[in-house]
């Protein structure tokens, strides 16, 4: 979906809340012909970044809001926030010194991203902050 199809998809659900389109119109200081020039099925015109702007100051958005699509941004904080940076520093790493260590060569990045990821699991399953021996995860994926 690019940027136009993600603002009129957001301008849509925010004007679904008005009573009526020239209560929206009224709303954004657009005429009702403008909005559904911008809006309406099989619309052509782009939202661009100065329209959307000016839809977002006037309806009391934070700049962008309308250029991400619905939850989006609170998903994205909430799994970034769960993240402990360190943690998953030092599983790199482990990682990384055991395939070294063991003299393994040109890993398939999908198969590193499932070690990294199974270190770090097991790790912030433990009752310690020491990365768990990953040997076994080497052994097993590899």
């Amino acid at each position: 979906m690019d940027i136009n199809e993600i603002r009129r998809t957001n301008i849509r659900r925010i004007a679904a809340d008005y009573k009526n389109r020239a209560e929206f119109a009224r709303k954004v200081d657009r005429s009702e012909q403008q909005l559904y020039s911008l809006i309406s099925k099989g619309a052509t015109k782009t939202i661009g970044n100065r329209i959307a702007r000016d839809l977002e100051e006037k309806l009391g958005l934070k700049e962008g809001e309308l250029d991400r699509l619905e939850g989006d941004n609170d998903s994205t904080a909430k799994i970034a926030s769960d993240i402990d940076l360190e943690l998953l520093r030092k599983c790199i790493d482990a990682i990384e010194v055991e395939i070294e260590k063991q003299g393994l060569q040109s890993i398939p990045t999908a198969q590193k991203a499932q070690a990294i990821a199974l270190a770090y699991g097991a790790t912030r399953a433990s009752s310690n902050n020491d990365v768990v021996p990953v040997d076994f995860i080497i052994n097993t994926l590899f």
